[in-house]
This record gives structure tokens, C-alpha cells and sequence, in this order.
């Protein structure tokens, strides 16, 4: 696959759209959500038919950078491409599966050639994910993806809120992967886990840990005062065990009762751990090599990095370090955004994409 990309800071969708040429689809994004259903509308009136998704957030190919306006990621070359949408996201995105299955009929679904990328509106992602997932899993085809700063997302020149929309991509080069980068380890020495005994999974809270208030575990745990907890997540995010794996659950704020809010949603009698950062240079340089490992000389990634990450990357002076690293390697283009999608799971604070070979 071969990757292009347009932009205009000043948001104007004909300059974005200027450079590109003869796509098979279009990834934009958009700095304001007033700005997505017109930036949706013009690129299906210069491109018709040409599918498209987009949302609100950042975004970055190669080791250019976009934080205003309109950026446009074009895609082409050796892959076939269907775009639809699942309404009703965070309600019954299910009602909608057929639209699923004949995108993947469109494009001829292959086992290790197929995959799916999608960008939802905020709040919609359990369910988006468990629907995505659970079709695409049983017929082994990847998904990654992620979570629009918006109520709304954009689908082939429509806006929809409370939506998921997709892309089902066949690569006719070869294979296609999804891949999940965590920069957050177990403490050393240190893998304590916690039970979540009481848990509002509706609303993003965890009420108690192990019978304790939330607040006083995480504090007790890391030192740190209660007026802390909301910037120590960018150091010691919530882990949640899952298997021999961990997804992680960033924190967003903390109750007068002492109960803990999430961008993740937390149930009763899930086990988690309190992270810590790892050598976030040494995690990046092994995703590349497992990529290269896997698909030799990758044509490109398509990803989405958590603002969180951004943020803290940028803190670090590491951002532009970051980008850099990946293309040196393939071509590489994506979105900030405020969730991310790996198979099975929504996280938090990670790095998701599909590399294609």
C-alpha cells in the first residue's frame, strides 16, 4: 500500500485535497467537529465514490505533524478497500452488522489478508469493539482503530453520531497485522493486583479495590497525594489483567467519595495492577522489529496513538523523536486519538495499527 497525504491549517478541503491523486480511500481528520460534516461532504463531491471515514483529532504521516485545520491521509496501490458504518455505537451497533459483512464481502476477505481499521465517536467503543471483534475474530481478520475526539464520525460524505465508522481492507501484496505497542510495565519486584469489588462500568468508575476506596489504594500505593492522581496516570496508568496479557486503563479524575473515573471502563471483579513506564525508546524500536520481523519490508502502517501518549511523548521531547523512528522504517500515518482498538480489546494510553506487508 502506498500512502499520500493533503492539509490545510486554515481547514479549506481544496487545498487539502490538492495533491492527492487517484485514491482508493481517504482517512481524514479534522481539528474541530464543526468542521467534519463539510470536509465530509467536499471530499465525496471532489472524490465520488472513493470510500472515506473520518473524525476529529491530530494527525501525522512520516515525520510531518498536523494539530490544526484538516489533514487527509490518501491510501492506493495494491489493496482493495470498503467503507461502511455501525449506527447506534454505544447502544446496539449489532442491528447494523450486515453492512459489515458485505463490506468484507466487497472486498473478497481473505484470512491474513483482510483486516479492519475503524474511528468511533467517543463513548461508543465497548460495544463498537465487541461487535467489530466478535465478527471479525471468528473468521481470523485483525482489527485496530480508535476513538474520535467527537460525538460524530464521518462515512463516505456523511456525518453520523454515536457511530463506528470502518474500513475492511484487502491487501493484494501479501499480509496485513495489527499490532498493540505498550510502554507501561510491572513495577520490578512488584505485581500486585487488585480485585475491583464495587464498579460502575456505565458511568467509567471504580468505586473499590479490594474493599478500599479507589483514591486510597492508588495513593497509598504510589505515595502521592489525592490532588496528583490525575497527572500521575501519564507515569502509573491502571493495568488491566486479562490472561497473560495487560490493557491499560487511564485515569480521568477522582470523586468526593473517593471513587476513581476512567477513559475505560472497569467491572466488577476485574484484576488490576498499577503500572509503571518503561524504556518507551526501547518499545518502539522492538514494535518495529517485530513488524519487520513479521512482514519484512512493511508498506506502510496505519495507526492511532493515544493523546495521552502524544502528550507525554511531547512532554518528553520524544514526539518528534517517535515519528522519525517509524518511517524510518515504512510509511507510517495515523490519528491522536482519545481511545484505542487491538482485536478483542479498547485501551487506553497505547498505540494501535494495521502494517501491511
Amino acid at each position: 500500500m502506498k500512502l499520500s497525504y493533503g492539509s490545510s491549517k486554515k481547514g479549506d478541503v481544496s487545498e487539502a485535497l490538492r495533491t492527492i491523486t487517484e485514491p482508493a480511500a481517504l482517512f481524514f481528520s479534522v481539528a474541530k467537529e464543526d468542521m467534519l460534516a463539510h470536509a465530509a461532504a467536499e471530499i465525496e463531491k471532489t472524490f465520488p465514490g472513493v470510500v472515506s471515514i473520518g473524525g476529529v483529532g491530530q494527525a501525522y504521516i512520516d515525520k510531518q505533524f498536523f494539530d490544526a485545520g484538516i489533514t487527509v491521509i490518501a491510501m492506493k496501490e495494491n489493496i482493495k478497500v470498503a467503507a461502511d458504518v455501525l449506527e447506534q455505537a454505544s447502544v446496539m451497533p449489532i442491528k447494523y452488522i450486515r453492512r459489515l459483512e458485505n463490506a468484507i464481502k466487497t472486498v473478497g476477505g481473505e484470512r491474513g489478508k483482510t483486516a479492519c481499521f475503524d474511528i468511533c465517536s467517543a463513548g461508543a467503543d465497548v460495544r463498537a469493539v465487541t461487535t467489530l471483534s466478535d465478527y471479525l475474530c471468528r473468521l481470523g481478520y485483525d482489527l485496530a482503530g480508535g476513538t474520535s475526539n467527537s460525538s460524530s464520525v464521518a462515512c463516505n460524505g456523511k456525518v453520523y453520531t454515536d457511530a463506528c465508522a470502518f474500513f475492511i481492507f484487502k491487501n493484494l501484496n501479501g499480509k496485513i497485522k495489527s499490532y498493540k505497542e505498550n510502554i507501561y510495565i510491572h513495577p520490578q519486584g512488584n505485581e500486585k493486583q487488585f480485585m475491583v469489588t464495587e464498579a460502575e462500568p456505565k458511568k467509567y468508575k471504580i468505586r473499590t479495590l479490594e474493599n478500599k476506596s479507589a483514591e486510597k489504594v492508588y495513593t497509598s500505593e504510589l505515595g502521592i497525594s489525592r490532588d496528583k492522581i490525575t497527572t500521575q496516570t501519564f507515569k502509573n496508568p491502571f493495568g488491566h489483567v486479562c490472561g497473560s496479557d495487560t490493557y491499560i486503563v487511564s485515569i480521568k479524575g477522582v470523586e468526593s467519595d473517593g471513587s476513581i473515573t476512567t477513559f475505560r471502563p472497569a467491572n466488577k471483579m476485574d484484576f488490576l495492577t498499577i503500572l509503571s513506564m518503561g524504556d518507551y525508546r526501547e518499545v518502539v524500536q522492538d514494535t518495529i522489529s517485530r513488524i519487520k520481523s513479521d512482514l519484512g519490508r512493511a508498506s506502510a502502517v496505519l495507526s492511532v496513538n493515544c493523546l495521552f501518549r502524544y502528550i507525554m511523548f511531547n512532554d518528553e521531547h520524544y514526539w518528534d523523536s517517535y515519528l522519525a523512528e517509524m518511517c524510518r522504517s515504512f510509511s507510517h500515518a495515523g490519528m491522536v486519538g482519545v481511545g484505542e482498538h487491538y482485536n478483542t480489546q479498547f485501551v487506553n494510553q497505547t498505540m494501535c495499527c494495521l502494517a501491511f506487508e
